[in-house]
């Protein structure tokens, strides 16, 4: 069984997992799961961190096509780190242990130095800082640039809610259409059926999408099970990717600060990539504020 780090402040309570991505491995509201929990038969099996409640994007968020990118003229090859899919995925953070470098009852440090290597051949250290505050629980996460070059850098954070009787709004002003190969295609203002500017159920839109022009708000509400969450993000965390896996019993709503294949877009700075001098950090900012509505 792999160890957790709890921690609570009422009515909150949330369990990670460093050794597993720095995953959680469960989020509660008055005793009432938010996040998909980890099952203990799941935690140690091969890519258990996808089954958890949630994890940590970097240095970089979603796809990168073909796992390589064009950066200061010359190519970056990264491993493909997803089975036999074509792109990298979702960067390193996921996929490493991390370490606990400070906690508290109701607060935890995680950290994750990394040397550069086929993953990502930049030195850099990640960091995600958990507070737990009355309704308030509090995320910020770091990627600092500890190389001697200069680095593009991104992040965000994929959580993976729970879908049964979930409510959900979110204003956005466009979103990216995806080819055959789930790459961004074209952008257009936000279809009918995929707009959420009113609270309503899910559904089976069939989204795995990058939203833009995003409010940074999203209202996410379980009316028969007494709860609701308001996710808010910093300035930093300009874009929201929406995943809503037919057949599924999670909903991903992803605050990430730049689009899906940003690094490979005509102009990634505009698409929300981030240039990092040597010693530079990029930090954003996720609060979820609870009700108890029953």
């Amino acid at each position: 069984m792999v160890e957790t780090l709890s921690l609570s402040s009422p009515p909150w309570r949330l369990c990670l997992v460093p050794s597993l991505g720095g995953a959680v491995s469960s989020l509660g509201l008055a005793g009432r799961d938010v996040l998909r929990p980890l099952e203990a038969e799941r935690a140690t099996a091969a890519e258990a961190v996808r089954h958890s409640g949630g994890y940590m994007l970097a240095p970089y968020s979603n796809r990168i096509a073909d796992a390589g990118f064009t950066w200061r003229g010359e190519r970056v090859r990264l491993a493909r780190n997803f089975g036999d899919h074509p792109h990298s995925l979702h960067g390193f953070a996921w996929q490493r242990a991390w370490a606990v470098e400070d906690r508290d009852v109701n607060a935890a440090s995680l950290v994750l130095d990394h040397p550069g290597d086929a993953d990502w051949p930049w030195r850099c250290r990640l960091r995600q800082v958990w507070r737990l505050d009355g309704r308030r629980v509090s995320l910020a996460l770091e990627v600092e640039n500890r190389d001697d070059r200069d680095m593009p850098a991104g992040l965000g954070w994929h959580p993976y809610f729970l879908r049964d009787g979930l409510d959900m709004a979110f204003r956005c002003e466009g979103v990216w259409l995806s080819d055959a190969r789930q790459l961004p295609e074209r952008h257009v203002s936000v279809p009918a059926d995929w707009d959420y500017s009113v609270r309503r159920p899910v559904g089976t839109p069939g989204l795995d999408h990058c939203f833009t022009g995003w409010a940074r708000e999203a209202r996410l509400a379980w009316p028969s099970r007494g709860i609701a969450v308001t996710l808010t993000a910093c300035e930093a965390l300009s874009h929201l990717v929406v995943f809503t896996p037919e057949e599924s019993d999670v909903v991903g709503i992803e605050p990430v600060s730049h689009a899906n294949d940003a690094l490979n877009m005509a102009d990634p700075a505009a698409a929300g990539v981030r240039h990092l001098a040597p010693g530079e950090r990029l930090v954003g900012h996720i609060h979820l504020t609870g009700e108890i509505t029953s």
